[in-house]
């Protein structure tokens, strides 16, 4: 497996990129959402209001502005587990700014030998 490239070092990607950002998520939940407030309060059967102005939201919303596009494929499990029920629960929000969110079964990414880790792709830097 690649190395992997700390967050701090490619925040600036997604406000510099000109056309596409595009992520695959692959995991079955995330230790950042799990330790936040908003999903220990989904677990309790809290729905997660939306953020239209969390920093994310707000950046998609800039870069939809501008003509860019995010988007990206989340693969779920069949159940979803908690982490995979959290995050479609919250897509909404990412929707409204403007990214387009799809959700492919587990087993069917499987079957089209998708990989299994998580990766953002970003148009070329001119």
């Amino acid at each position: 497996m690649p190395s992997l490239i700390p967050f701090e070092e490619i925040t600036h990607l997604f406000t510099e990129f000109e056309r596409t950002a595009f992520r695959l998520e692959t995991r079955r939940g995330y230790a950042t959402d799990r330790a936040g407030a908003r999903f220990k309060a989904f677990l309790r059967g809290v729905d997660p209001v939306p953020e239209p102005d969390h920093p994310w939201n707000v950046n998609v919303r800039d870069k939809a502005e501008q003509g860019a596009r995010f988007s990206r494929v989340r693969i779920v499990d069949e159940p979803p587990t908690d982490g995979q029920r959290f995050l479609m629960a919250t897509a909404a929000g990412n929707v409204d700014a403007g990214e387009d969110i799809r959700v492919v079964a587990r087993a069917e990414a499987v079957r089209l030998e998708l990989p299994d880790c998580d990766f953002w792709l970003f148009d070329p830097a001119p």
